[in-house]
């Protein structure tokens, strides 16, 4: 039988995206005036980052803020 998840799982692991998040997007440019198909690339992972994180947070019975 595999092991059960364990609580502190979750948190854990909503506070590294979160974090590896902030810094991908400190120093990256997501819109970028020369470059679509980077822009193109960088929306689909910001996206990508908001579904992760607010599944993550139902997950743990919280509900993710549509603005910041």
């Amino acid at each position: 039988m595999p092991p059960q998840p364990r609580a502190q799982h979750l948190p854990y692991y909503a506070q590294e995206l979160a974090n590896v998040f902030h810094s991908f997007y400190k120093q990256c440019r997501v819109v970028s005036r020369e470059d679509a198909a980077l822009t193109a690339a960088r929306l689909k992972l910001v996206a990508a980052a908001r579904t992760v994180l607010a599944r993550t947070l139902h997950l743990m019975s919280m509900n993710a803020p549509e603005k910041m």
